[in-house]
């Protein structure tokens, strides 16, 4: 469009060049002359010579005539110039086209290239990172269960050997404490005996003793009545310079391989008392008493011991026996004696002195 505009106004201002020299040409050839002119003086001022004028004109005539055509040429070569600018135009308007196409076509296609590439990449991706989800997921899994089972694995080893380990502690106790029992009782056992009881520190009537404690050791069990093995936790005591041993309440005896179940031994010293036993009053000061049996604290623990006569109890043992002396009414457990009397309409039994003396 530019190369035509140019072309156009380039054409245009010369036109005018053109036609100013073809129409000062004859004007020049006739004041001046030469070149075949003809001179106005003389004959040829006076008209005389015709011919020379109309060459003129004829010459003038020619030169119209071809500053006409130079024109039209310069017209037709200006139009075939505009013919070929604007067909140059349009070839390149539309190769512009063409190529302006193609590359929005590439473009286009570039993008749709990226946007499949993009959405592959995407797709790849994602299933890479569901891939690496699995995999971790299935690995924590894995190590869980893996860590379940060590643990499981360790926790039961750990109880059979604490199972294993306690078992030994019991049996080493067992047998430690079975030996200090068998030494206990070669030290304070008398010669004649060979250490087993033979009722002297128990004296008088202890029927139902142990049915009437309300431990959890002496449950079953009755005087006289054997057991191959004593509780683990006994405690060994010596009453009278003879072995005995105290668990949960009861008394045992060694009796050859076995131990007897007996009566609590006077002057044996014990850890504990009954939880059962009261506070009684009486001449000889303060003891406890629980089911027929009387204890006196001490620096070492309770010694069982006789009562001093004088002292009041409200309850006695189911198996007290009623002795009548001299017509007078007695009650024993235990090697005590009782009397009873009332006290309004409860019955209250004092310790005596043995009345069949």
């Amino acid at each position: 469009m530019i190369r035509r505009s140019l072309l156009t106004v380039i054409a245009i201002q010369t036109i005018p060049i053109f036609v100013l020299f073809f129409v000062s040409q004859p004007e020049a050839s006739g004041r001046w002359g030469g070149g075949g002119g003809y001179s106005r003086e003389g004959t040829a001022s006076r008209g005389e010579f015709s011919s020379g004028r109309a060459s003129s004109e004829s010459a003038g005539s020619g030169s119209r005539e071809q500053e006409r055509g130079s024109t039209e040429q310069t017209r037709s070569g200006n139009q075939e110039n505009r013919q070929s600018t604007t067909s140059k135009n349009q070839e390149q308007r539309q190769q512009t086209t063409e190529s302006q196409t193609g590359t929005r076509q590439q473009g286009a296609n570039s993008r749709e290239t990226s946007r499949q590439t993009d959405g592959q990449n995407a797709q790849q991706s994602h299933q890479t990172n569901e891939q690496n989800v699995q995999q971790s997921h299935q690995t924590n899994q894995q190590s869980a269960e893996q860590s379940r089972q060590s643990y499981g694995q360790n926790a039961q080893q750990s109880r059979q050997n604490y199972g294993q380990n306690a078992e030994q502690s019991r049996q080493s106790y067992g047998q430690n404490a079975e030996q200090s029992r068998q030494n206990f009782a070669n030290n304070y056992g008398s010669s004649g005996s060979s250490g087993a009881w033979s009722g002297g520190a128990s004296p008088g009537n202890w029927g139902g003793y142990y049915a009437g404690m309300a431990t959890a050791g002496a449950a079953g069990l009755a005087i006289g009545a054997t057991v191959p093995k004593l509780p683990l936790e006994s405690t060994p005591i010596v009453a009278q310079g003879n072995p005995y041993y105290y668990s949960g309440g009861v008394y045992y005896a060694p009796q050859g391989s076995n131990y007897a179940v007996v009566p609590p031994p006077r002057g044996a010293v014990i850890p504990s008392i009954p939880d059962s036993c009261i506070t009684v009053s009486g001449p000889g000061g303060t003891l406890n008493y629980a089911n027929g049996v009387f204890y006196q604290p001490g620096s070492n623990g309770y010694k069982i011991v006789e009562p001093p006569p004088g002292i009041l109890i409200t309850s006695l043992p189911k198996g007290a026996v009623t002795v009548t002396v001299n017509t007078v009414k007695y009650l024993e457990f235990g090697g005590v004696w009782y009397q009873p009397f009332y006290s309004g309409s409860d019955v209250i039994y004092q310790t005596v002195s043995n009345p069949t003396g």
